[in-house]
């Protein structure tokens, strides 16, 4: 049985090169296959209705999903997230997220 919907903000601290590194972030940059035990669905780095770009990476899941933007005025960058599940899985969602962001922005 489910609780209920979890939503947080988190500012991370990331470095000038981290923060370039999100112009270079694509869909294929996310090579995990699910997040906080649930398969990803999707990951976006632009709109679904215009195509425009959302400066940043989206990934959901049937329970869940997260989205990173870099700040435009610090150097940090913010993750979005929310379960619909509860606030463990929220909690999940937002450690895994960091890895995934990490490791990708040290390729990107």
């Amino acid at each position: 049985m489910y609780g209920a919907p979890a939503y947080t903000r988190i500012d991370t601290p990331c470095t000038p090169a981290q923060k370039a590194g999100f112009k270079k972030l694509t869909a294929g940059s996310v090579t995990a296959g699910s997040i906080a035990g649930d398969p990803i669905e999707s990951r976006l780095t632009t709109a679904p209705g215009n195509g425009a770009p959302i400066d940043g990476l989206k990934v959901t899941t049937r329970h869940g999903w997260f989205a990173v933007r870099p700040s435009g005025t610090e150097d940090i960058y913010k993750i979005y997230a929310e379960s619909f599940r509860d606030e463990r899985h929220l909690a999940r969602i937002v450690e895994e997220a960091r890895d995934l962001v990490e490791r990708a922005l040290a390729v990107a």
